[in-house]
């Protein structure tokens, strides 16, 4: 596989370790993986989290990094993110499905595995989107991040709702909580 260059882990345990990058990977930039983590904030703390369509597994590795609990990194072609894991030295706590995105959520699921968090960053354009069933691996106050390109409109999600979208440069991010969450929050905070 052809690299596209590297990326840095900007923070926590791993800070300044160089990741390659698959050369059909978009890998997020520094700074919007930066605004990324800065808004999820404690909510990141022993997170357990899902990176969908991986790529290099800059953003599983760095939210481990930043101090999630567990990373599941997704991608239907692994071996530079395999690679990468492999560079952290031990990392129990940073697994690699060699899977497509769809494929792996089910699986997931009918393991029983719940995530905090769940980051999926798809090709843009014509590309598979978002799979269905996220819902089925969200844990009870977890929460659904999408990668968009800045001119994308937010996906609408099977039993999700939108709650915020934030940009940084070419990159919007797309925030998604369950639909029962969503209006029980929204009744507390009035």
């Amino acid at each position: 596989m052809k690299r596209r260059g590297s990326v840095r882990i900007s923070a926590g345990r791993w800070k300044g370790k160089a990741l390659e990058v698959p050369e059909t990977a978009r890998p997020t930039a520094a700074r919007a993986r930066e605004a990324l983590f800065d808004l999820l904030g404690p909510e990141l703390s022993g997170a357990r989290f899902l990176d969908l369509y991986a790529g290099s597994g800059a953003v599983g590795i760095e939210a481990v990094s930043r101090g999630a609990a567990r990373a599941v990194l997704v991608d239907r072609d692994s071996s530079v993110l395999e690679k990468n894991v492999g560079r952290l030295g031990y990392a129990p706590d940073v697994a690699v499905l060699r899977r497509a995105a769809d494929d792996s959520v089910r699986a997931l699921a009918a393991r029983g595995d719940r995530f905090d968090v769940i980051f999926a960053d798809p090709p843009y354009g014509d590309g598979p989107g978002v799979p269905p069933g996220l819902e089925g691996i969200l844990a009870r106050d977890g929460f659904v991040v999408v990668q968009l390109d800045a001119d994308a409109e937010p996906p609408e999600l099977e039993l999700l709702a939108l709650k915020d979208v934030r940009a940084y440069g070419r990159n919007r991010f797309a925030f998604y909580r369950r639909i029962a969450e969503a209006r029980e929050r929204s009744r507390t905070t009035r």
